[in-house]
Parts: C-alpha cells; sequence; structure tokens
C-alpha cells in the first residue's frame, strides 16, 4: 500500500475524530452554563428571584363593571411594584385579568338592615379571582391569587401632613404620592357620577355594580420563580440607616383598638428594598419588622372613637435567625376615605370626628317637624291648609330613603312618623351611639418612617 493511499483512508477518518471532539466539548459548554445559576447562588454570588406566596398585590379596577354573573370578566392594575429580593419584577401599572368566581347572598342581619333602609335589593357580594399578571413587556405570567373584599377610594393617611415641615416630612409626603401615582391614573367616577349612582342606589331595587378605582388585595397562594441573578452589593457591618429613610411594607398581623391591648406584637414584611446612600442593600423584601401596640382604647358611647398606637423595634432579615434593634414608627397608612384615619407624629392613629355632626340633628329636627306641619293657603277666609309636600319629602327621605318620599304624602301621621324615625336615626348614629375602631387587618400598607439619629446595621 502506498503512501498516498494510506493517507487518502486515514483523512476520512481524522475528520470522523474531529467532529466527536467538537461534540464532545459542546456539550461540556452547555453543561457548564446550565450548571452556572444554581453554582452561583450556591456560592453566594446569585439569588434567587422569586416573588413568594403570600405576597399581597393591589390591584385597582378600570372600568365600572355591572355585576351579572359568576365568570365574569374583571381587569385592573397594579397600583404598586412587586419587588423580588432587591429589584423590581412587575412594575407599577402591570395589568391583571381575572374574573367573578362567586357571588354570595348577604345574611339576615345586612338584610334586615337594608330592608329598614330602604333598600329591597337583594344586594350579593362580589369574590373576584385574579389569575393573570400582564407586564408591560406583554408577557403574561399566570398566577394563583386568594381577594379580600375590597377598599373604595383609597387613599393615604399621612402623619403631619398638614403641618409638618422640613426633609423628613417631605420624605414621607414623596413617598405616599408615589404610590398614589399609579391609582390616580385610573379614571374614577367623578363627583356628578357620584351622585348619579348614589341616587341609584337608592332606589328600592337598583342594579349592583363594582366601582372604578376599587382597591382589591390579591395573595398570591403560589410563587413566582423568575430565576437568578446577581445581587445588589450588601451593605457592610456598621453602616448608618437614612435618618430620612421610609420602608414600604404591610402588616402580617391584624392590630384593633378594641381588640389589641398594649403589648400586643405587631408585624409587618418590607414590599421594597432599603438601600444605603452608596446604593448597597441593607435591607431586601421579605425582612420582617416587629414591634408592638404601645397605646389602645376602644371606641364608646356618645361617639367617642378609639385609638390606635404601635411601633417597631426590631428588624428580622430573611434567613437569618436574629434580630436587630431598629426604632420606627408608621408614617402613612392606606385606607378607605370614608374611615377618616388620622395619623400623629407618634405614629398614633384615630378617626377624625367632624364638629359639624352636631348640625344634623339639628337639621333632622328641623325636618320632622316639618314633615308634620301642614302650610295655610294664602287668602283663604276659612283658614284652610294644604299638606307640606317638599316637608312631607324630607321628612320621608330622612325616615325611608327614597320609598319613604312616596309614602310620606299619603297622610300627614306617616308623613311626621317617618320624619321622627328619621330623627331617631341621626341622633343615635351622630350623639348617642358607640363611636368607631380604629382597624388594620392583615395586609394593610403602610409606610414606617425611620427615627431620628445613628441607626447602625448588624
Amino acid at each position: 500500500m502506498t503512501i498516498g493511499t494510506r493517507a487518502a483512508m486515514q483523512g476520512p477518518r481524522l475528520a470522523t475524530v474531529r467532529r466527536l471532539q467538537v461534540a464532545c466539548w459542546a456539550l461540556a459548554i452547555v453543561c457548564v452554563w446550565s450548571a452556572r445559576g444554581p453554582a452561583l447562588e450556591a456560592r453566594g454570588r446569585a439569588v434567587k428571584l422569586q416573588v413568594s406566596a403570600g405576597t399581597p398585590l393591589r390591584v385597582a379596577l378600570d372600568h365600572r363593571i355591572r355585576i351579572a354573573r359568576v365568570g365574569q370578566a374583571v381587569a385592573g392594575t397594579l397600583i404598586e411594584p412587586i419587588y423580588a429580593y432587591d429589584r423590581v419584577v412587575f412594575p407599577a401599572g402591570t395589568k391583571v385579568l381575572g374574573r367573578i368566581s362567586a357571588l354570595r347572598g348577604p345574611g339576615k342581619a345586612a338584610r334586615i338592615r337594608a330592608i329598614v333602609g330602604g333598600d329591597f335589593t337583594p344586594t350579593h357580594t362580589a369574590v373576584l379571582q385574579f389569575d393573570t399578571l400582564v407586564p408591560p413587556d406583554g408577557r403574561p405570567q399566570p398566577v394563583r391569587t386568594r381577594v379580600g373584599p375590597g377598599t373604595a377610594r383609597l387613599t393615604f393617611a399621612v402623619a403631619g401632613a398638614n403641618h409638618a415641615t422640613g426633609v423628613v416630612a417631605r420624605a414621607r409626603r414623596l413617598a405616599a404620592d408615589q404610590l398614589s401615582t399609579t391609582l390616580a391614573t385610573i379614571r374614577q367616577p367623578g363627583r356628578f357620577s357620584r351622585l348619579v349612582h348614589a341616587f341609584v342606589e337608592s332606589l328600592p331595587y337598583h342594579p349592583q355594580y363594582l366601582e372604578a378605582g376599587t382597591v382589591y388585595v390579591a395573595e398570591l397562594l403560589q410563587p413566582i420563580d423568575l430565576g437568578v441573578s446577581a445581587p445588589t452589593p450588601l451593605a457592610p457591618a456598621g453602616t448608618a440607616l437614612p435618618p430620612e429613610g421610609v420602608l414600604t411594607a404591610y402588616l402580617s398581623t391584624a392590630i384593633d383598638s378594641a381588640a389589641s391591648v398594649r403589648g400586643t406584637p405587631v408585624a409587618a414584611v418590607l414590599t421594597q428594598p432599603l438601600f444605603s446612600s452608596a446604593h448597597q442593600l441593607i435591607f431586601p423584601v421579605g425582612t420582617t419588622l416587629h414591634g408592638e401596640v404601645t397605646f389602645s382604647k376602644p371606641a364608646a358611647r356618645f361617639h367617642r372613637n378609639g385609638q390606635l398606637r404601635f411601633l417597631f423595634e426590631s428588624v428580622e432579615r430573611p434567613a437569618e435567625a436574629s434580630t436587630a434593634p431598629l426604632l420606627a414608627a408608621p408614617s402613612a397608612v392606606a385606607t378607605g376615605q370614608a374611615a377618616h384615619v388620622t395619623l400623629d407624629e407618634e405614629g398614633g392613629a384615630h378617626v377624625a370626628s367632624s364638629k359639624t355632626r352636631f348640625v344634623a340633628p339639628a337639621l333632622a329636627f328641623m325636618v320632622a317637624r316639618a314633615a308634620g306641619d301642614n302650610d295655610r293657603i294664602r287668602g283663604s277666609a276659612t283658614g284652610a291648609y294644604r299638606p307640606n309636600v317638599f316637608g312631607r319629602a324630607l321628612g320621608g327621605a330622612i325616615g325611608w330613603s327614597l320609598l319613604g318620599v312616596g309614602l310620606s304624602q299619603l297622610s300627614r301621621p306617616l308623613a311626621a312618623g317617618l320624619g321622627w324615625i328619621g330623627l331617631a336615626r341621626t341622633l343615635y348614629g351622630t350623639v348617642l351611639g358607640k363611636g368607631r375602631d380604629i382597624s388594620f387587618p392583615a395586609e394593610t400598607l403602610i409606610q414606617v418612617h425611620l427615627s431620628a439619629g445613628p441607626q447602625p446595621v448588624r
């Protein structure tokens, strides 16, 4: 066999060997890259981006929806960004899709109260279910949630909002305004629309609606895994906390002025990370604040409202068994506008009662008297009288809503009776009855302001 023939036979074999070598190297590279994420995570150079189960999603309805049936589609918008460890993974403004999963009928007590108020509509409570997040990039993310009751016209009670000045006060106000920005973009009903809606709802029979801008808290039932990534550098031990720092968190324990006595433990979980001035991570998402109720006073008769004060005294980072001291007080609380909750500089919450509430019983008394009066016919020689139509209508309205307006025209005694019933109800509700307790359920959104003075990280 000549040398040329032997070389010709070895050529295909060498080519095959080289192809096998290339394939082996490619396979090795793929294996290394596939194991890179877990390996980095194991060595502490990467973190797992995960939105934990139990994280509350705050969703505001985009449009007014007439309740029609189970399975009816609903759509909303995230008013608060969702963080994983140290970064935003779903920004505020992310669309949320869902449906009405159930319609629950009212209890007997609620039904009786509605009938007494002139409302004969069989009111149902709509139970919502949100199952899809649609971020701005358009990639849907399926989720499983449990949705609580909605809050109409959500607002943020800010400590010292009316008179506080300085850098700290501006920081508190700015943080609350940032949380309200997305909610403000949702078109909520104006004053005229609200008047029309109130008139419709005062009818004895009327349709039911879910109002635009109503905020629902959807608790995640399963975590959302988003891979791993390199974390933000941690702040070294001894780093001072920013004196004007504001922590955003949600209460993981419910507190109430009627049941939470002094010393009752309070816990809150951070929904946004805290960074140092050098942009080093101090507290990641999931850090727990521990504190207690420092003052509690339940509501009492004669419209004396409850009072509640609580502070946070320690902090616990995720995956750490020990806690570090931290002194902070709530500076803002998300609550319904109708609750009239106000905060003071020391973290105390109470219900603001307007002094004009004493005007309502006086007006109701005048209406009750007018409902039983007749108008004298001018120019009548015999002193004849005619029914006081307007006075009767007002008496019937405060006694039994729009239904009372019609019934009050049937007879003078009936109109007078409805007027005095309305007076008794107004007097009890504004003067004689029990005041309102302060109640912050679990998952209430709060902002916590760090106290003045150096608080080093440990």
